[in-house]
């Protein structure tokens, strides 16, 4: 993502790049400059680069508050005079998609298909398990704060689950799904004061080791049929987030059985779906992205969709 980002950026001819990379790697040859964080020493770092740029544009996951913690920190230096702007989005879009029982609420108060969290605490209740139980379906188990396929985990039964989730106090940072079965799709939008622009319709390539999940690959416009009911789906978000700004990336489930879309997960940041944007699209999905940013007037132009295929080696990296 961070590559593609800048090839991207670094296109426009533009704008100074500046980055920062793991002190044990080398830099990126398409930065201006880039800075060495040793360990413990991010935080330190990424306050003072703050001080010394006009755009700042995240790339982080969900997982231990990163990204929330990263957009704090942006939206305090732009509140300053001639502070940075982000590109990204806003407190409460960044809160809401870092929390997935937040998510499932509000989802659920804007009248978006998504399937019910269950708390871990609630979980391992004696009465609130009862009512549970009368169920025979598999179940997921997930971490309050992760992001792609990280920490997800299948059991077969839900007497498995809860025996699971009562160890090690896993129910303060995990809650339970019911396992949905169908298409494991995504679309990626746009978003601006409660707009939103659809750029690509997804299928995901996931598959199931150690009753975990891993997302091997991404179809890029691999569900171009499911275009109308996804831009319905990007606009009701996008109105349920008003502080959504740039590149939102939606995880969705189809149900062919029942012919149902249920929304699954918000990433409020680039996804890995933004690497085959570019050739999807047949235009600088950057420039687009900025565009939407620093344009009140934004609109979208006419963009291709075109299908292209992604190959990943890690979930969601």
């Amino acid at each position: 993502m961070r590559d593609a980002l800048l090839r991207d950026l670094s296109e426009l001819k533009a704008y100074q790049l500046i980055s920062l990379h793991d002190v044990r790697l080398e830099p990126s040859c398409m930065v201006s400059s880039s800075t060495a964080v040793a360990a413990g020493e991010f935080i330190k770092v990424f306050e003072a680069l703050l001080l010394q740029v006009d755009l700042v544009w995240l790339i982080a996951p969900e997982s231990d508050g990163h990204l929330l913690k990263l957009t704090e920190l942006c939206l305090q230096a732009e509140s300053k005079q001639d502070g940075p702007i982000l590109i990204g989005c806003g407190y409460d879009a960044s809160l809401i998609g870092t929390s997935k029982t937040l998510s499932f609420e509000a989802m659920q108060a804007a009248g978006i298909h998504t399937l019910p969290v269950h708390a871990g605490e609630d979980v391992v209740r004696d009465d609130y398990f009862a009512q549970l139980a009368q169920s025979n379906e598999a179940w997921l188990v997930k971490p309050e704060d992760g992001a792609g396929c990280d920490g997800i985990q299948y059991f077969a039964s839900i007497m498995s689950m809860r025996d699971w989730m009562q160890q090690e106090d896993r129910s303060q940072h995990f809650f339970a799904q019911a396992y949905q079965a169908g298409i494991a799709a995504s679309f990626c939008m746009l978003c601006r004061d409660g707009q939103a622009w659809l750029l690509s319709v997804n299928q995901q390539h996931v598959s199931m080791q150690d009753n975990g999940f891993v997302l091997h690959g991404i179809s890029v416009n691999g569900l171009s049929q499911y275009w109308s009911r996804f831009e319905t789906l990007a606009r009701k978000m996008a109105k349920m987030l008003p502080d959504a700004l740039a590149y939102v990336g939606v995880d969705v489930i189809i149900d062919t059985q029942n012919d149902a879309l249920y929304v699954i997960d918000i990433n409020p940041r680039l996804t890995s779906s933004y690497v085959g944007l570019r050739e999807a699209m047949a235009c600088n999905p950057a420039e687009l992205i900025l565009s939407c940013v620093l344009s009140a007037r934004f609109k979208l132009p006419l963009i291709e969709k075109n299908r292209v295929g992604i190959s990943l080696h890690e979930n969601d990296a």
